[in-house]
This record gives structure tokens, C-alpha cells and sequence, in this order.
């Protein structure tokens, strides 16, 4: 309240000095707002001077801070001019240095953003295939760097020492760092996760009981989109302590299924049902042809066993799924051409007839007697 009873004060006892200061830092106000964007477009093009489309220097990560920095120069020159009281221009001051900081951080930010500047450039050269993993996780790391050290600056422009505050925490530091565990552990193991890289932005990922397809890493969780469209969320310390499926990664998928064919299927039968499947597989494309065998395996208490085992260059999960519905397909209709139904569990039970059995146990007593 003070400072603005000053300012109050201050227009009521106006002279006409001050009358013509006023209008010169009105003047002055105006020319910054004005030409602020001129000022920026001048500044990137002595930096960019072989661009020659305007919309894309407008564009630039630093054309907006620097905008706004021109009309907060232009704002604090016209207040010096006023000569305000002391006090007055000592908040002035506070407030001009904090906007200005809150500038270039923000100018900061947009410079090291995945979509533009720095990492954008870093991504291009370093990542021809489109990788976006590592430019996201590092934007995510260096924009927290300038969060803190921009809240760093503001607390030294109000006169607080951010280490002599670290210090007077005493007992409650030692809380903080307890309870920080987890949230370092999970960065060192995101780090670990950059390096490394077992797994990028993309890959369909097996983890604990986790599967699905990375959407995002950050420095602290990964998250994952199952195949029924739910997001998980699991800490990046789950993965040093986990085993890491990548399908993603593997070259060829096997597909392996036992077909069992009644006891009675006579063995002209089951050749006949070997050769014809492995005919029909044969002449789908997407199995690798060395790969495949079809082969009269066991005979068991309840079914005669045919295995049937093959490699295909499809690694897409979805059309995975498809291919073995294809097979799984041709394989029936190979069955149903010879007129030979699956064999299922089962168990058979012999019963005596009653009356032999009660003859039987007389006889047995009639022995027993002699």
C-alpha cells in the first residue's frame, strides 16, 4: 500500500516538468512496443541471414522472448524517466529484473523444445530415422535445468541465498533426501534407459506383466499403450530390476501348434494329412520356407500328435495375429478335405454287468467254504 500511496501522491503533486517526463517516457513506451517485433526480426536475421522467408524467422524460438523483452526495456526506461521516489523504483527494479529472467528462461526453453531449436537440429543430424526418444528425454532434462536455475535467480533478486537456505534446513534436508530416493533412483535409471537404449519411443515392450507399445520416456516413468488401448505408467527403476522383452527388436516370430487327431486315424491318414499341409504351407509367402517342418511327432493315451513349426518375417503383433489366423485356417480345411476331426480329452470306463459280477462273488464264497 505504500508504494502505491507514493505513486498517488506523486501525480497529484505533478509539475509541468514532470508533465513533459511523463510524455517522454509515454513516447518512448510506445516506440518500443511499436518497433519491438522489428527489433527481433533485425536481431534473428543478423544470425539468419541467408533466410529469406520472413514467416519462418517469425518462427524462430527466440522471436517471441525476444519481443517481449524490447517492450519490458521500453517499459523500465520510461519509469527511470519518471524519476519515481526511491522506494518506488527499488520495487521497479525487482520486478524489471525478475521479468527479465522469466524472459530468458522462457527463451531458453524454446531453444532446447524436441519440435525446435537445438535438439530439433541435434535430432536431424544425430537421428536420420526419426528417432525422437533421446531428443525428448534430453529436452525434459535441460528444461528442469533452467526451471531451477531461473527460480534460483528470482530468490537471489529478493535477496535469499539459495545455499545458506539448503543449509537451514538441517534435520529437513536429511527428510527431503529420504524421500528423493525413488525420484533419483528412477533418473538414474531413465539415464541407464538413454544409454543403453533396449527399448525407443515405437517398440512393442514386454515388462513384468506389462506389454504394449512405448508412447513416451521421461526421466522418471515410461509409459506404455496396451493392446486394449490403456495407458500404464511404470517407473523407470521397474526396468533395471525387470527382464525387458522387445518384440520390436526380433527379426523373425516362430509359430509353433500341435494338432491331435483321434487314436483310430490310421497312418495312410496321417500321411496323407502331413503331406498336405505341408503342401499348403508351403505356398503361403509370408513362412519361411527352410524354417517350416510338419511332422508326425507322438502317439499319446487319447490322440495321435502332429507338430507343425515355422519362422515368419512378420514382427507387427496385429498382423502376427492375422498370419496365424491365416494358417490356422488352411490347416482346418486340410482336416475337413479328409473328413478328420481333432481328438479331445477323454476317458472310457468299463463297467461289469451286475448279474456276472454277483455270480462271480457266490463262487468266490462257495471256494472259500471248501
Amino acid at each position: 500500500m505504500e508504494h502505491i500511496n507514493n505513486i498517488i501522491n506523486f501525480f497529484k503533486n505533478i509539475t509541468q516538468e514532470q508533465l513533459i517526463d511523463i510524455g517522454i517516457a509515454a513516447i518512448i513506451i510506445i516506440f518500443f512496443l511499436i518497433f519491438s517485433s522489428v527489433f527481433s526480426y533485425l536481431i534473428i536475421k543478423m544470425f539468419k541471414f541467408r533466410e529469406k522467408n520472413e514467416l519462418k524467422i517469425k518462427h524462430n524460438p527466440l522471436y517471441k522472448p525476444l519481443k517481449a523483452l524490447f517492450a519490458v526495456v521500453g517499459i523500465y526506461i520510461g519509469i527511470i524517466i519518471l524519476r519515481l521516489p526511491e522506494n518506488v523504483m527499488e520495487a521497479c527494479n525487482k520486478i524489471f529484473q525478475i521479468l527479465v529472467i522469466c524472459i530468458i528462461a522462457k527463451g531458453l526453453i524454446n531453444l532446447v523444445d524436441p519440435q525446435k531449436g537445438l535438439i530439433k537440429k541435434m535430432r536431424n543430424d544425430e537421428a536420420p530415422d526419426g528417432n525422437k526418444t533421446v531428443a525428448s528425454f534430453t529436452s525434459k532434462i535441460l528444461k528442469y535445468v533452467i526451471y531451477i536455475g531461473a527460480g534460483l535467480l528470482i530468490l537471489a533478486v529478493f535477496g535469499i541465498n539459495p545455499t545458506s537456505l539448503i543449509a537451514g534446513l538441517g534435520v529437513g534436508s536429511a527428510v527431503v533426501a529420504l524421500a528423493a530416493q525413488d525420484f533419483v533412483k528412477n533418473l538414474i535409471s531413465g539415464f541407464s534407459i538413454m544409454s543403453d537404449k533396449p527399448f525407443l519411443v515405437g517398440d512393442w515392450i514386454a515388462v513384468g506383466t506389462n506389454e504394449g507399445t512405448v508412447i513416451e520416456i521421461s526421466f522418471r516413468c515410461t509409459k506404455i499403450k496396451t493392446s486394449d488401448n490403456s495407458i500404464v505408467t511404470i517407473q523407470n527403476s521397474e526396468f533395471t530390476t525387470n527382464n525387458v522383452i522387445n518384440w520390436s527388436r526380433m527379426e523373425q516370430r516362430r509359430y509353433e501348434l500341435n494338432i491331435k487327431l483321434p487314436l483310430e486315424t490310421n497312418s495312410s491318414q496321417i500321411e496323407k494329412i502331413v503331406n498336405k499341409m505341408s503342401f499348403v504351407l508351403n505356398n503361403n509367402e509370408d513362412i519361411e520356407k527352410d524354417s517350416m517342418q510338419v511332422h508326425f511327432d507322438a502317439i499319446g493315451l487319447d490322440s495321435v500328435n502332429i507338430n507343425i513349426y515355422m519362422y515368419t518375417n512378420i514382427i507387427n503383433f496385429v498382423d502376427f495375429l492375422n498370419f496365424k489366423e491365416k494358417v490356422n485356417e488352411d490347416i482346418l480345411k486340410v482336416l475337413e478335405s479328409e473328413n478328420i476331426k481333432m481328438a479331445y480329452p477323454g476317458q472310457n470306463v468299463y463297467v461289469h454287468n451286475i448279474g456276472e459280477m454277483k455270480e462271480a462273488e457266490t463262487q468266490e464264497i462257495d471256494i472259500k467254504r471248501e
